[in-house]
């Protein structure tokens, strides 16, 4: 660790800093000099720096500690991080007495704002003349460090101590500080503007960056920056479909939650635009839906173009579901009561969220669905309104599966439109079938699985659409993905689109997804394999490298049928009467002696679709750039009724 006459702060916490008279004149040159490296805690030890109490141990930590949220932004291999034993722990670490020779110190700082508790402070004669906290205070915060400064003209000449402090046991109660300079320039924020955390709105779009990078997906939505999560307010309104998403403006992680928004004529090719609801007041934006005032229920829409109304969760403990809209076509929003709640927490958990709200037509109301209860049973309770202002809760659903993003959704059975039912299902992708009045959902009580793979999560379907389809995306969450390593300047993606329906089975009713059929406009050649033994398409296929693939296979088969299907390198196995990828098994029984596969390969994923939809499975995939190689194989004499590859073409 280097120690010279600025301190290095990595993090979030009070560090305090002592300074002792000196002279000096540093205003001479008119030029900005290299920064002086105070303290970049890069060593085995602190140094001459001393610990009190448990929070900091006896060498700067390398990175995320135990229990802790990955923390991001700090410079080198390591930084100072009291995190250690986890909030409650507490100590200082303080400097020896430092020179002030320029007339600014930047610093990184993150972790908790509560002021004098986690801190950098600087000290004059065991005095604070200067401190900065980190920025987070509720649970929407994010463990990135933020570059800051303090203006230390007055000090130049005198000698300073730095002072990191950790003195909350409650939330956020830590610090993390890396990289103090001495400067001849501002670097970041000032100090005080902090707990103010980033301008978001600085960062409106994001087209300078392209979607050409070798692992960005290519018929998969992606921001064209940093990090994203659930879809938020998909609807259709005049045209386009919209989609909203969980989103970091400023870093490839989870942080600062803000509404993305997105826009296409197909739900294919995409057009990021402007973000649509920014935190406020030092809360953030979480989960929640869009639907289209037809009615001008609000009484806010101006000439023909309807209102989109946005109901989301803030977050700041303990969380409520607010409001905001647009009368211009979803490119500005306006929260609505200046952001305050419309409806209040209900005291269940301080994280109740996520609220699904459309308008139920036989009832004539406005309805929300809303998770309010992990701790099993779960609960979810069902509100109605007339005015979208006034909400009152009408009944509760209480099931051990429910947690989070809460979607409910009206399905043809069998095609028919003359008969319907209600689909409800939460984050995980579980659900139940019943039917549903406007203010209760009734079912049998049967719980099945919407995706087998490890890689889905937070679906929502869209509101509002313009033809008799139920159309959904889902969040593909994890690492199994290329995104970090590589340095691709986003991270995360969502699934393709899919259609929902019901469908009778031996089983009784069951939900079918399938891709939706605007993905045909990406087609760009074709191979089709109709009645062929497997050695025969086997040989053809292998002359029929791709990239991008949209690939559909029929074979005859029975329970002791084995395939084995290779896709640029990724394998997938067919035994046992189930597709088996990776850790995941996907049952597939035969249906009058056929089984179906459909796959969809991008850049970094794949997703199954086995018997029409009849089971999904979503996956994250880190494929070999260059191998565009497709393959079959089996060591059984496999009736291949059809084979079709379509190689498809970027929607960018």
């Amino acid at each position: 660790m280097k120690i010279s006459s600025f301190v290095r702060l990595h993090g979030l916490s009070c560090v305090t800093l002592v300074v002792l008279l000196a002279s000096s004149n540093l205003f001479a040159q008119e030029s900005a000099r290299q920064d002086i490296v105070i303290a970049d805690f890069e060593g085995d030890s602190y140094g001459d720096w001393k610990a009190t109490g448990d929070a900091f141990g006896e060498q700067p930590a390398a990175g995320t500690l135990e229990g802790q949220m990955d923390v991001s932004g700090f410079e080198g291999k390591s930084l100072v991080n009291s995190f250690r034993g986890g909030d409650r722990s507490t100590g200082t670490l303080t400097s020896p007495p430092i020179a002030v020779e320029r007339p600014y110190v930047t610093f990184l700082i993150g972790g908790g704002a509560h002021e004098g508790e986690t801190c950098l402070n600087l000290l004059v004669n065991g005095e604070v003349v200067r401190t900065a906290t980190g920025p987070n205070k509720t649970s929407g915060g994010s463990e990135r460090l933020l570059r800051a400064y303090w203006d230390v003209k007055s000090l130049v000449g005198k000698q300073v101590v730095f002072q990191v402090v950790d003195r909350h046991q409650g939330g956020w109660g830590h610090v993390n500080v890396d990289d103090i300079r001495g400067s001849d320039q501002e670097a970041g924020i000032p100090a005080a503007d902090i707990t103010k955390g980033p301008d978001l709105r600085t960062f409106a779009t994001y087209e300078e960056v392209g979607y050409d990078q070798p692992y960005r997906p290519q018929f998969h939505f992606s921001s064209l920056r940093n990090w994203l999560n659930d879809p938020n307010g998909m609807v259709y309104l005049d045209g386009e479909y919209h989609l909203f998403f969980q989103h970091n403006p400023v870093a490839t992680v989870w942080g600062n939650m803000t509404w993305g928004h997105a826009v296409s004529r197909d739900m294919v090719r995409w057009k990021q635009l402007p973000h649509a609801i920014l935190p406020y007041e030092g809360g953030t934006i979480f989960s929640g839906t869009a639907a289209v005032d037809v009615n001008n229920t609000l009484g806010v829409q101006k000439g023909d173009v309807k209102t989109l109304v946005a109901a989301f969760t803030f977050a700041k403990s303990p969380f409520y579901q607010a409001m905001a809209y647009s009368t211009d076509q979803g490119r500005t929003f306006e929260l609505w009561n200046e952001g305050k709640a419309i409806v209040a927490n209900q005291g269940y958990d301080s994280g109740e969220r996520d609220p699904k709200i459309f308008w139920h037509e036989p009832s004539k109301k406005w309805v929300m669905v809303l998770w309010v209860k992990q701790a099993k049973p779960g609960r979810v309770l069902f509100f109605n309104s007339d005015d979208l202002q006034k909400w009152t809760e009408v009944s509760q659903f209480d099931r051990d599966w429910v947690f989070e993003c809460m979607d409910l959704v009206e399905l043809t059975v069998d095609g028919d439109p003359n008969q319907k039912k209600w689909l409800l299902y939460d984050a995980s992708f579980e659900y139940e079938i019943g039917e549903f009045d406007g203010k209760t959902f009734t079912t049998d009580r049967k719980v099945h699985r919407g995706d087998y793979g490890p890689n889905y999560y937070a679906a929502q379907s869209f509101n509002n659409m313009p033809d008799d389809r139920c159309v959904s995306i889902g969040w593909m969450r994890g690492d199994n993905h290329p995104f970090l390593k590589e340095d691709m300047p986003f991270n995360q993606q969502m699934s393709f689109p899919t259609t929902m329906e019901l469908k009778s089975t031996a089983d009784g009713l069951k939900l079918y997804r399938w891709p939706v059929k605007e993905i045909e406009d990406l087609y760009g050649d074709t191979l089709t394999i109709e009645a062929a033994d497997l050695k025969s398409a086997a040989n053809k296929l292998q002359s029929y490298p791709a990239e991008l693939v949209d690939l559909s296979l029929d074979f005859e088969a029975n329970d002791s049928t084995e395939l084995l299907l290779y896709l640029r390198g990724e394998k997938i196995t067919y035994r046992e009467a189930a597709f088996h990828y990776g850790n995941t098994v996907v049952p597939a029984k035969p249906v009058d002696g056929i089984v179906s596969l459909r796959v969809l390969v991008d850049r970094a994923s794949v997703e199954l679709f086995v018997n029409q939809g009849a089971a999904v499975s979503t996956h994250y995939a880190i494929l070999e750039p260059l191998n565009r190689s497709l393959g079959l194989s089996s060591e059984q004499n496999v009736k291949i009724r059809k084979l079709t590859v379509n190689r498809l073409k970027s929607a960018w």
